[in-house]
């Protein structure tokens, strides 16, 4: 990494720049310049912020291009020893973060890219129309369909949970997945 060479990364000094302009939300800089800050010592973190410099361009990129123009941004050694699990994680952690990264299989258009918006506006709960009404439904079953609905959603987010653990985890074997897809789940 660049910062083991005695230099700050590319990402910081942009991030950095970003943060000292006047023209910035004062919050706002002060969030960039913390983020800088933790960039010149968290090849992580400066990896995460250059690949989201990256897409932010728009278009899909490859996984070697992301490999190749972070490297070139962060530091050579930037993604350690398996890069494609390295790459994978990354997304993952920014899309838990709330940033709408997507993958296209279009030819011709292949790669990941941001999702717009990139940052979704949620909608508190109290606000959606769709699930107050399906509040109310719920609300009018008795104990037996309650537990029915309540189980039923339990069920899909394991599953999701299992998706995501094996994603995350690709060298797990299936039995270590699924107690780690309970424990997030249930607790257990």
């Amino acid at each position: 990494m660049n910062e083991l060479l005695g230099t700050e990364s590319n990402v910081a000094k942009r991030w950095r720049a970003e943060a000292a302009r006047p023209t910035a939300e004062f919050k706002l800089r002060l969030r960039l310049a913390a983020m800088a800050g933790h960039m010149s010592h968290d090849g992580v973190a400066a990896r995460r912020a250059a690949l989201i410099d990256l897409l932010a361009d728009g278009r899909p990129h490859t996984r070697e291009d992301i490999q190749e123009r972070v490297a070139a941004d962060v530091g050579a050694a930037c993604w350690g020893k398996r890069p494609q699990e390295a790459l994978l994680r990354d997304v993952a952690a920014l899309r838990r973060g709330g940033i709408g990264i997507a993958y296209s299989r279009r030819a011709g258009l292949e790669g990941f890219y941001l999702n717009y918006p990139a940052m979704e506006d949620r909608q508190p709960w109290a606000g959606n129309q769709v699930a107050d009404e399906w509040l109310i439904q719920v609300r009018a079953h008795d104990s037996a369909a309650k537990n029915e609905v309540v189980f039923a959603a339990a069920e899909f987010a394991r599953r999701q949970k299992h998706l995501i653990v094996a994603g995350d985890h690709p060298d797990w074997p299936e039995e270590q997945i699924d107690r780690e897809a309970r424990r997030l789940v249930y607790g257990v």
